[in-house]
């Protein structure tokens, strides 16, 4: 499976796992909110950070049930400016969602690392093709989608000659209860496609991204705010700065956790091997010359090198080379 560069990092199968924290519109439109999460978010750990791009008149219908709160949580690209100048001036890695193709044509000016396409306009095929003609690497929220839905979002990226691509597994809901998650379906999207494969997580609390990461996804996504009794839909299931650091904390021990795959002891295994396994003794004394039968010898703990149970096939109806105590530990070098 290939890899995606992101800035400085890689992200793929046998790498760190990408921790993005999603402002979203947890800041209800506040800029100075919207710029103190970035940094917290930013400060705790994340990859990089995102936020969403919008004018609201331009992608929701009066009627839709979220049109006045999405209006309310509008930051007009004016003020959001604001925030990408901010990002900059303290190297933060910032990107966007563009909603519709005038915040699509703003985010582009701003030269982020790398685009988002939201799962509501995942079959959305103009918008599809219009971040991905940005050229930089882009991430697809499969949220709402078919297997087949997948496969024809990544052909319209391909199609625009973009194959820097991440697909995200998702459940869109908010908060996301855990028998909606269906975390196995990232195990599939891995056999089906040629590019890392991530979660976008909307559920309560880090134990299912963590779990989503021992299933090999490659980026993590999660809401964030600094509060989360603000208003707003997010906050329940968002992550603060606490449990932000907490997730990578936890991701980056458990990558460590699943090593390499090979069944075979681990390095801090050796002593414990030798201790607590059984090595072969003595049942009484033993003079020089006896042939040795099974009841002669005892299987205790510790072994050693020299003296392990697996040995005895191998022992059994030899001859010693010298008299062992009652006790005393037999090894190869005791018999003829």
């Amino acid at each position: 499976m290939k890899t995606v560069r992101i800035g400085n990092k890689t992200i793929g199968e046998g790498q760190p796992a990408y921790i993005i924290a999603e402002i979203g519109i947890n800041h209800n439109g506040d800029v100075s909110l919207a710029k103190e999460m970035v940094i917290a978010a930013w400060e705790s750990g994340a990859d990089a950070v995102k936020i969403q791009t919008f004018i609201t008149k331009e992608f929701l219908h009066p009627s839709h049930p979220g049109f006045q709160y999405d209006r309310d949580a509008e930051i007009s690209h004016e003020k959001e400016q604001e925030i990408w100048d901010m990002a900059r001036q303290n190297n933060i890695n910032l990107f966007s969602t563009p909603e519709e193709f005038l915040s699509l044509a703003f985010i582009k000016k701003q030269n982020p690392h790398l685009m988002k396409i939201a799962a509501m306009d995942f079959n959305y095929e103009e918008l599809i093709k219009g971040a991905a003609s940005v050229n930089k690497p882009i991430i697809l929220s499969a949220g709402m989608s078919t297997m087949e839905e997948v496969l024809r979002a990544v052909r319209w990226v391909e199609e625009v000659g973009n194959t820097e691509h991440i697909v995200l597994h998702c459940a869109s809901c908010y908060p996301t209860p855990p028998q909606a998650c269906n975390l196995l379906a990232i195990q599939t999207m891995k056999n089906l496609l040629d590019c890392p494969v991530g979660f976008s997580d909307h559920t309560v609390g880090i134990h299912i991204p963590l779990a989503a990461v021992a299933l090999g996804a490659a980026v993590i996504e999660k809401h964030f705010t600094i509060d989360k009794s603000l208003p707003g839909p997010d906050q329940k299931c968002s992550m603060d700065p606490d449990d932000l650091r907490s997730l990578i904390g936890n991701v980056r021990d458990l990558e460590q956790a699943l090593g390499h795959g090979r069944k075979e002891p681990a390095p801090e295994e050796r002593e414990a091997r030798m201790f607590k396994r059984r090595g072969i003794y003595a049942a009484a004394d033993l003079p020089e010359g006896s042939v040795l039968k099974r009841g002669d010898v005892l299987f205790f703990a510790p072994s050693a090198e020299i003296s392990t149970v697996t040995a005895w096939p191998g022992m059994v109806g030899r001859q010693l080379k010298r008299n062992i105590q009652k006790m005393g530990m037999i090894t190869e070098k005791d018999l003829r």
